[in-house]
Parts: structure tokens; sequence; C-alpha cells
């Protein structure tokens, strides 16, 4: 009996630290979730409760509902509805030492924007270029990935079982997402005036006297139209699919541009636009033939972009969520040699950076604001100023 008590109790013991070592294996997707973000829009829950089974339920309702938040900044509430029911959980981890409950739920991209999934599978081709460590930092800053923890919230309504109209708890984004508001010294003025440089490419708009200043207007297909009233804007009126794909060499957008600009420069523009429309945007872009670069803000004036199309490869993109457009917007590129910078603003002088990257291209290319419409209906828009220096 003593013999069988004590195998009794090493089998117990050898059981424990069985079951202790599969919990302690910790996947990867608990710290970087953003594995998944290439071809799924990707939801983490956690949650904490004395039940196991009580837990997990509430880290499945979170990752549903933080889910529904990314949906929430890009998509119809019909075309919302439609999808959630191809939400999956992928994945359940518990923490040994917290007793955290973690629930890993996707969403494949292309069940509800075939568009935007080929989009990102690029995305996911291109960083294969990039080093390890960018790599990560993109994977884990992703937009597409939302993670609701332990002291967040869920409301029925969030969690798919209650009305769209009703706003979704906050979701809190991994540190790395966080974008840092960089001051600069550099300020704009809303008064167009022309640069001081020698350069014949720099320049301001003038639109208070009616006119363009040392840029043109361009418009391959001549269906939007501009008007120049003397109040000191440029009124654009943007027909729908005026779109500008890196890769595409037909570049239809109406845009307003000065050519042969040579070397490092900046360009600054700012744009108001009807940004209840979730397809509506623009962007500063530099391009010569194919080649370009592009930083623009578009849905919704919820997001902001670097991207571009250089020596036959895609550019690194990046796509990053933030605080709604209300009324103008700024924009600035910066090219420095071989870097690009990108930075938008809601105020004058207050910078946010959106990217940086390096790549060859041609030393001279035309410079100007794109003006983008993908809604199905014409917007109209207004840009006050487009100031190119050297």
């Amino acid at each position: 009996m003593k013999k069988l008590a004590k195998l009794l109790c090493v089998g117990a013991i050898l059981c424990y630290f069985a079951q202790t070592n599969a919990y302690a294996q910790k996947p990867s997707w608990v710290d970087n979730p953003g594995i998944y973000s290439s071809e799924n829009f990707v939801g983490v829950g956690v949650a904490k409760d004395s039940k196991a089974d009580k837990a997990r339920a509430k880290a499945e309702k979170k990752a549903v509902a933080g889910i529904e938040k990314i949906l929430k900044n890009k998509y119809p509430k019909k075309e919302i509805k439609s999808s959630v029911s191809s939400i999956r959980i992928e994945s359940y981890w518990q923490d040994p030492m917290t007793k955290y409950y973690y629930v890993l739920a996707l969403l494949p991209i292309e069940a509800i924007d075939k568009n935007y999934a080929a989009q990102k599978k690029a995305d996911k081709a291109r960083s294969s270029a990039m080093s390890a460590l960018k790599m990560l930092n993109a994977q884990t800053a992703d937009p597409d990935v939302a993670v609701i923890k332990v002291d967040d919230d869920v409301t029925d309504s969030e969690s798919g079982s209650g009305d769209m109209d009703v706003e979704a708890a906050e979701v809190e984004q991994p540190a790395e997402t966080k974008v840092e508001i960089k001051k600069e010294t550099t300020t704009v003025s809303s008064v167009a005036s022309v640069a001081t440089s020698s350069n014949m490419a720099d320049g301001s708009t003038d639109f208070a006297n009616k006119s363009f200043g040392s840029f043109k207007w361009s418009d391959q297909d001549q269906n939007s139209k501009y008007s120049l009233l003397g109040d000191g804007y440029l009124t654009v009126n943007v027909v729908s699919d005026e779109t500008w794909d890196p890769k595409e060499g037909n570049k239809r957008a109406p845009r307003v541009e000065t050519v042969d600009v040579k070397g490092s420069f900046t360009a600054i523009a700012k744009v108001k636009a009807d940004w209840s429309k979730y397809r509506v945007g623009f962007g500063i872009c530099a391009h010569s033939g194919k080649q370009n670069i592009i930083s623009k803000v578009f849905y919704n004036g919820s997001y902001v972009y670097l991207e571009g199309y250089a020596n036959d490869i895609d550019l690194p993109r990046t796509e990053k969520h933030v605080e709604p457009v209300k009324g103008f917007v700024y924009m600035k590129l910066v090219r420095s040699a071989y870097s690009w910078t990108a930075y938008y603003s809601s105020i004058e002088d207050d910078w946010v950076e959106i990217a940086n990257f390096e790549t060859e291209f041609p030393e001279t290319c035309n410079v100007g604001v794109v003006f983008l419409n993908d809604e199905g209906t014409t917007s109209a828009m207004k840009l006050e100023f487009l100031k190119v220096t050297q």
C-alpha cells in the first residue's frame, strides 16, 4: 500500500509539472499578434476569472470586439454585419503565473475586402526585404491588430450581439503603435509667397490672386473640375474613381504640381475635404514616370500612409490610424538624398511623423498634391496652399 501511495504521489507530481510546462509554452502571438495580420484582421482578448471557462468566455468576447473595433474604422455597418460570422477563434493560452486567459480571434481580410487583402499580401512579400527588427515592429504596430486587455470593459453591443450604432470600447494598442509628435522649427504661412531660393522649382501657390504660381493643374482624364474664386482656395470637384496606384503607370488622379524638382525638397500642403465620406482623401506625391512616392490621408481622414514604387519594387508601406481629421489637415513630404520622410498635422506646426525609408529614386521628379476619391459620388475639396522649397 505504501508503494502504491508513493507511485500515485509521484504520478500526480509528474502530471502537475507536465501541465505546468504545457501552460508555460507561451505562443508567439501573445507578444506579437501581428504575425497573423498580413491576411487577417486580428483581435486578442485578455481576461481573468476564478473559473477558467468564464475567463475564456470573457476573453473570446473581447477578441471579437477588438476586430469589430477595427472594422468600424474601415467599412460601412452593413458590410461589417455580413462579415462578423466569418470571425473564428484561432487559439487560446492561459498564463500559469497571472492566470490571465488569452484568446486569439481572426477574420480573413478577403471575407470583407478582397482588394485590401491583395494589398496586405503584397506588403507581406515586400517585408521579406526588411530587417528582422523592422519587420517585427511593422507587424506589432499593424493597425489591423487590436488587443483588449483585462481592465477593458466590453458590452453586448461591442461583441456582435447589439446594434452597430453603439460606439465600441477603446482598444488598447501595443505601445509600439503610438506615434510621436515632433515639434519642428519650420512653420507654414497660409498666405502664399514666392520662395527666396534661386531654384526655379521653389515656390508657392497664390490662390488669393487666382493664380497657380509656379505650379500647374494636371488631370489626365479631365473629369474633375477646379475653380479659383479669389477666396484664397483652389476648389476641386473630384469625381469618383480618381485613384492613385503606386504600381500603375497611368496616373489618372487630378493634381496640382510643379515639374523638374531636382534633388532634396520639402513639400507642404493644406487641404480640406468632406471627411464623412469614407474613401476620400489627398496626398503629396513625387513621381517620375512609373516611379513614385506618395504620402496620403484617407478613409474618413482616420488613416495616413507612406508608400511608393521604385526600381520595379514596392517600397515599404506604412499605414497609421490617427485621430479623425476635422476640417483642414496639413501634409508634408521631405526628401533628403535617399531618405524620404512623411508627416501630417491638424495644427500648423505640430508635425507627426508617419514613416521614413530610404530608396534610390530619379534625381529629378514632379512634386504636387493628388486629389483622391473612390466614394462613388463627386466630392469637393479645398486646397489652401501648396509649397515646395529646396
